[in-house]
C-alpha cells in the first residue's frame, strides 16, 4: 500500500524540481569542458577480485581426504584454476575472479578484501535502505557505471545462501537485474545454477520472494520517502548552521543509513560475544571456535525474527556413543571446531559453529556419526539486555496485579463500612 502524501512531500517535490532547473546550466557546461581522458568509465575489472585461501580452514586439508568436500573444485568454471595439493589450497593465475568458490565453501576458506559477506551485506543494505528498490547484478548485465541503488558483482552467484537469507529477512525491496539469456552466454558457466539454488533456499527460509528485473527501462532509482524527508527536514533545521559551517543537508539521509548499518554491525559483534559467553569460545583441547560471517549474519536475522527458525532447515552431526571409539578424526576434520571430543570421550556439537558440511561424518570409519535435522532455535542466542527488560516488565506486571488486588480488597472494606453505616442510619430512622 502506497504511503499517503502530505504537505511535506509536496515541498520536497518543489525543491527537487527547482534544484534540477538550477543545476541544468552547470551540468551542460561540465559536459562540454570535462576532459574525456579523466572521465570515469565502466571497467568490469573494477568489480572483480581474485580470492585468497586460508588453507587451515579447508576440510580436505584438515582431514587429509579427498572425499570430505569438493564444492570449490566442482563450481570453478576454469579447469585447474583451483587446486588442493597436500596442505595447500592453490589459486592459479587463470582464475576468473567470479567469487563462486567463496560462495559455496561452507567454512569460508576463500576470501577477498572487498567482497566478504559482511561487506556485501553492508553494501546491499545501504542501497536498500536509501532507495525504493535495490538491484543486484553482474558486470555483463549492466555494462555501464552503476547508479546508487545498483550493486555490481563479478557474478550474482558470488553471494552465499546465508547472506541471501539475511538480506531477504531484513529487506523486502531487493531484486536481481539480469536480462533474459545473459547467463546463457557467460563463460562463468556454473554461476546461474549457484545463485538459483542459493536464492531458492533463502526464499524458503526467509518465507519471502526475491524480485527479478529483466528490462533496464523498468528499473527505478527513486530514493525512499523516509530518506527524502530526512534530507529535507535536516536542511530546514540546519539552514542557519550551513551559512556558518557549510554543512550539506543532503548528507543527513546518508548519515541515517550509515548509522543503521553501523548499528547492525554492532549487534552482530555483540551477538558473537553473547554466544561465546553462552557456549564458550574454545573447545576442551583449547582450540578457538570459528563463527563464519555467513552464519553470524543468519543468526542476526534470527535474533530479529525468531519465527523464521521454523522455516530454516539445517543438519548437524549426532553421535552414537556405543559405536564411537574416540579416535578424534571427526574433531580433526572440523575446521570451525564446532565438534569437540573431551577427555571422557563425550562428543558435543555447538550448533552455532556447525556449518552442516558433513566432513565429520565422512571421516568417521566406525559410523558413529550421522547428520540429523538441527534445532535451529539453538541459533537464537538469549540477549541479556532483552531478558533483563522482560524480567523487569514481568516483575512490574506482577506488582501491578498485586496492587490491583490490594486495592480491590480495600475498596471492598470501604464498601462494607459504608453499607454498615447505611444500615445503621436506616435502623435509627425506623426507631424514630
Amino acid at each position: 500500500m502506497a504511503e499517503k502524501r502530505d504537505f511535506l512531500d509536496d515541498l520536497i517535490d518543489l525543491q527537487n524540481d527547482w534544484r534540477a532547473l538550477s543545476d541544468l546550466p552547470s551540468s551542460m557546461v561540465s559536459s562540454l569542458v570535462d576532459d574525456p581522458e579523466n572521465r570515469k568509465v565502466f571497467n568490469p575489472a573494477d568489480y572483480k577480485e581474485k580470492p585468497f585461501a586460508n588453507s587451515n580452514r579447508c576440510l580436505r586439508v584438515a582431514s587429509g581426504r579427498e572425499d570430505v568436500c569438493s564444492k570449490c573444485l566442482d563450481v570453478c568454471p576454469v579447469e585447474n584454476a583451483l587446486r588442493i595439493h597436500q596442505k595447500s589450497v592453490i589459486i592459479g593465475d587463470d582464475c576468473r575472479k567470479c567469487g563462486l568458490c567463496a560462495a559455496v565453501c561452507p567454512t569460508e576458506t576463500f576470501s577477498t578484501r572487498h567482497h566478504t559477506p559482511r561487506q556485501l551485506y553492508d553494501q546491499i543494505a545501504r542501497a536498500a535502505s536509501a532507495y525504493e528498490q535495490c538491484y543486484v547484478t553482474c558486470t555483463r548485465a549492466l555494462k555501464r557505471l552503476p547508479r546508487g541503488n545498483e550493486v555490481v558483482l563479478a557474478c550474482v552467484g558470488s553471494i552465499p545462501r546465508d547472506l541471501w537469507f539475511s538480506l531477504m529477512a531484513d529487506y523486502a525491496n531487493i531484486s536481481i537485474y539480469l536480462p533474459v539469456g545473459i547467463c546463457d552466454r557467460c563463460r562463468t558457466t556454473t554461476g546461474e545454477e549457484v545463485y538459483a539454488d542459493a536464492i531458492a533456499t533463502a526464499e524458503e527460509w526467509a518465507d519471502a520472494s526475491m524480485g527479478l528485473e529483466v528490462d533496464e527501462a523498468e528499473m527505478t532509482h527513486e530514493y525512499t520517502r523516509a530518506y527524502k524527508r530526512s534530507q529535507f527536514v535536516s536542511g530546514a533545521l540546519h539552514s542557519a548552521e550551513r551559512l556558518v559551517t557549510r554543512t550539506n543537508p543532503a548528507l543527513a539521509g546518508a548519515q541515517a543509513v550509515a548509522k543503521k548499518i553501523s548499528d547492525h554491525s554492532k549487534r552482530l559483534d555483540q551477538l558473537q560475544r553473547d554466544l561465546e559467553a553462552a557456549v564458550g569460545a574454545k573447545t576442551s583441547s583449547n582450540r578457538q571456535r570459528y563463527l563464519t560471517q555467513g552464519r553470524k549474519l543468519m543468526m542476526g536475522a534470527l535474533q530479529r525474527d525468531e519465527g523464521l527458525a521454523d522455516f530454516v532447515r539445517l543438519e548437524a552431526p549426532v553421535c552414537d556413543s556405543s559405536l564411537c571409539t574416540m579416535c578424534g578424526e571427526c574433531a580433526k576434520a572440523c575446521t570451525t571446531h564446532a565438534l569437540d571430543v573431551d577427555r571422557n570421550g563425550n562428543v558435543t556439537v555447538k550448533a552455532a559453529y556447525c556449518v552442516s558440511c558433513g566432513a565429520c561424518v565422512a571421516v568417521c570409519e566406525d559410523g558413529a556419526l550421522s547428520m540429523e535435522p538441527m534445532d535451529v532455535c539453538e541459533l537464537v542466542i538469549p540477549d541479556k539486555l532483552t531478558e533483563e527488560i522482560r524480567r523487569k516488565k514481568a516483575l512490574a506486571k506482577a506488582k501491578a496485579e498485586e496492587y490491583k488486588e490490594l486495592g480491590k480488597k480495600q475498596l471492598d472494606r470501604v464498601a462494607d463500612v459504608l453499607e454498615k453505616l447505611d444500615d445503621s442510619a436506616d435502623a435509627e430512622k425506623n426507631k424514630q
